[in-house]
């Protein structure tokens, strides 16, 4: 087993505040609400094919990006995503805090995303 990560039991809550990722929260909730897991696992080694797979057939739009839940980084991501059109700022900088949040866990570590 990898010494250089942590698991934890029960699933670890990323943090993505409300107020900081409207459009974000409010995509994953719809997700759930809609049938898709709220309990991820990491896969990194996973995340261009669940991403590719998750975003076919799904066009791109000038001055957006495609937000997918679940993320392209979780076991759950790929075909059958929820894909939603959010402003590029918004969906970088929360793929980029739920990456620095999870970073020192091992991949097939439970988690789910929250906040206030």
């Amino acid at each position: 087993e990898d010494r250089s990560c942590e698991r934890q039991i029960p699933p670890v809550t990323v943090t993505l505040p409300e107020a900081t990722y409207p459009h974000i929260r409010d995509h994953a909730a719809d997700a759930i609400r809609a049938g898709q897991p709220d309990v991820l696992h990491i896969a990194r080694e996973e995340a261009e094919e669940n991403r590719a797979a998750s975003l076919r057939g799904v066009p791109t739009r000038k001055g957006y990006d495609r937000d997918e839940y679940p993320p392209a980084m979780s076991d759950e991501g790929g075909r059958g995503a929820s894909v939603r059109y959010v402003l590029p700022r918004e969906n970088r900088s929360a793929g980029a805090t739920m990456g620095r949040q999870l970073r020192i866990y091992c991949d097939g570590q439970a988690f789910v995303i929250g906040g206030n």
